[in-house]
């Protein structure tokens, strides 16, 4: 297994698609396969695990982010269902909008957190922002949540974390001489709502090849993507689910629900070690992430300063000025 755990970031370009639901069943049924499971609701400023587990932990990202008073370890809590959890909250904006050294201390955090752990499962706010498309680049498997009847948003979240990933690994091989780039972004697609398992399949090779006409053969890198199953259409099944606060797949363990979930969790518990970071290609994505932050801040600042400044004032008094 090494000396941290397989991460595997959940990731949809819009909300509605069950990718919550499916995050937290996926970590219930591993769990049940003796694996140690870290779910972390990182749908920052949003988070609604607890609110649909009806498990609230005593400490969660807040005291992390703004009180500073915790590492990420102090944040896990184990649930009644086996797995553990680092709770998020809802509504809050200062968590939607991390600043350079917060991103910084949850990266770091967030790698240490790991080696404690079979399985981290991310489960990312829904959209195509810059920070939600880093940490998924940071997982092992970026797990990409669609539906048959919605399959624009899939393209929509692959075409997104492919161009960012074409993006770092450029960034990556002009900052470090002899850096080798990978040529290949491989996400993993999960169909939900679907009517049998062969929509599932269908619908897969559908996105697959609108991704091959429009998105590869262009350049250097291309996608690869790989099916990692579907989950049946249930809405009463969700509603119950939510009434309940119990995951989809405790509240009916004999539905079609809870067993395609079975199956999935099955294979990514069953298959051979993921061909995802090394610990140093990890951290040279998370370094390359925060000096890109750090210099969209630097333009901003200078942007302001020519703005309430005139030209004839010099630029270290003007930044002085607004520094103080």
């Amino acid at each position: 297994m090494g000396n941290r755990g397989r991460i595997l970031a959940f990731t949809s370009s819009k909300g509605g698609v069950g990718k919550t639901h499916l995050a937290v069943s996926l970590s219930v049924a591993m769990a049940r396969r003796d694996a140690r499971v870290l779910l972390i609701d990182a749908d920052l400023g949003n988070g609604i695990i607890s609110d649909r587990l009806g498990f609230y932990p005593k400490c969660n990202l807040v005291h992390f982010f703004l009180r500073k008073s915790k590492d990420l370890t102090d944040l896990v809590e184990k649930t009644p269902l086996g797995f553990f959890l680092i709770g998020g909250e809802r509504g809050n904006f200062a968590l939607a909008n991390l600043n350079y050294l917060q991103k910084m201390r949850f990266l770091r955090g967030f790698i240490q957190v790991s080696r404690h752990f079979d399985y981290v499962v991310l489960d990312l706010a829904s959209g195509i922002n810059h920070q939600s498309i880093d940490f998924a680049l940071l997982a092992d498997k970026t797990i990409v949540v669609t539906s048959p009847n919605d399959l624009i948003s899939g393209y929509g979240s692959v075409r997104a974390c492919f161009s960012r990933f074409k993006q770092l690994e450029m960034g990556l091989y002009k900052r470090i001489e002899g850096y080798e780039a990978r040529r290949f972004f491989g996400p993993q697609i999960l169909v939900n709502n679907v009517r049998d398992l062969s929509q599932g399949k269908t619908a897969f090779e559908a996105l697959e090849g609108a991704v091959e006409n429009r998105l590869n053969g262009a350049g250097p890198f291309e996608i690869k993507m790989n099916y990692a199953g579907a989950v049946f259409h249930n809405p009463r099944l969700f509603k119950k689910s939510e009434e309940k606060r119990r995951p989809v797949s405790t509240v009916s363990v004999y539905s079609n629900v809870a067993c395609s979930v079975d199956l999935i969790a099955k294979a990514i518990c069953n298959s051979s070690p993921f061909r995802g970071f090394d610990s140093e290609k990890r951290l040279q994505y998370a370094v390359q992430i925060l000096m890109e932050q750090q210099e969209r801040l630097r333009k901003r600042l200078r942007q302001k300063t020519v703005r309430a400044y005139p030209a004839r004032i010099p630029l270290f008094q003007r930044i002085q000025s607004i520094l103080h």
